[in-house]
């Protein structure tokens, strides 16, 4: 029986393809703030700063191990093995989401290790860490396994860096991977992704309960600047392009879930529609719970687009606060 939660903690019964969720053993072995000498981790899965103010730069030392016969249930090829191993990094309060590449192409079993370094300014609240290994190429449809370049086929358990105390609330409330939408098309003709000048895709359609949001990769200098920007005006780069992004998604997400939500069940249709109210509740209408933010939302979709497209805006723009980002990106601009 297929469990999905995206509003409390990830939960995966089954999958489309072989799949070894929980897998990978992964570690921050020590961290360090400023440069200096480094400590040693106490909590479960859990680093907590929150003690520390005025740090500038937090270092973490990530340790990540495939065991001995874990790519061979989920590869079926020999040999080399076009695999990705990386840890991804998500801050829900600046909205940062990076990535560091341990090891790819070929991928083999072992423990790799490397050190991943934030800036203050770039992460507020807190930053979850989850390990993945993910397929680098397309493949023949094998039946079993998978085949597309960007989906995840194993990964262990998130890690959380608690940095003050304003840290957000909830998970992630959908996939975000990476494939050439002209491959997709060229491999099907009718296939479900749009043409290759698109830039991404929410993705619904393929299972209603996990909402993906594929990156097109024909796009060869913007995609790896949103997945893996370097250096600070890269960075502040993707910050404006992620924001230009998830404003439709947001304003997706929101409309549908609205639109579906039935104030007769006692359980939101699906559990990401309740996450999104669960989030943005309260810049809606304040004082209004979700379940009765998004049925007062649903009535002014049905007697007043102008009224109700209105909030949505507001909310979104709440959400992401373009404003500040794009006051960032200029700011470094003038100081070139």
């Amino acid at each position: 029986m297929k469990e999905i939660r995206l509003n409390k903690s990830m939960s995966y019964r089954t999958y489309p393809h072989r799949c070894e969720p929980g897998s990978l053993d992964f570690t921050v072995r020590e961290y360090s703030l400023n440069g200096e000498s480094t400590s040693e981790v106490d909590g479960d899965r859990l680093i907590d700063v929150t003690e520390y103010e005025g740090w500038e730069t937090l270092s973490l030392e990530l340790e990540v191990t495939i065991p001995e016969g874990l790519l061979g249930k989920v590869f079926p090829e020999f040999g080399e093995i076009p695999g990705m191993l990386a840890v991804t990094v998500h801050c829900r309060d600046t909205y940062l989401r990076d990535r560091l590449v341990l090891r790819r192409d070929p991928i083999s079993s072992g423990t790799y290790s490397k050190t991943w370094e934030f800036n203050a300014q770039e992460v507020t609240g807190s930053i979850d860490l989850r390990p993945l290994l993910l397929r680098t190429t397309d493949a023949e449809d094998s039946g079993a396994y998978a085949t597309d370049a960007g989906v995840f086929v194993a990964d262990g358990e998130r890690w959380r860096v608690e940095l003050n105390d304003d840290s957000g609330e909830g998970e992630d409330l959908f996939d975000i991977r990476g494939t050439e939408f002209s491959s997709k098309r060229e491999s099907n003709p009718a296939s479900r992704f749009p043409a290759k000048d698109r830039l991404y895709y929410l993705d619904l359609e393929s299972d209603a309960e996990i909402p993906v949001l594929w990156l097109n990769e024909d796009h060869e200098e913007v995609v790896p600047l949103l997945q893996s920007p370097e250096g600070q005006y890269e960075k502040l780069t993707s910050e404006l392009a992620w924001n230009q992004v998830m404003t439709p998604v947001w304003t997706r997400l929101i409309t549908i879930a609205a639109t579906q939500y039935d104030s007769d069940d006692e359980e939101w249709p699906l559990d990401w529609q309740g996450a999104v109210f669960d989030k943005l509740h309260d810049a809606f209408y304040e004082d209004h719970s979700p379940e009765k933010a998004a049925e007062r939302l649903q009535e002014e979709l049905s007697e007043s687009i102008e009224i109700a497209t209105k909030r949505i805006d507001d909310a979104v723009q709440a959400l992401l606060d373009p404003a500040e980002y794009y006051t960032k990106h200029v700011r470094t601009l003038s100081d070139k």
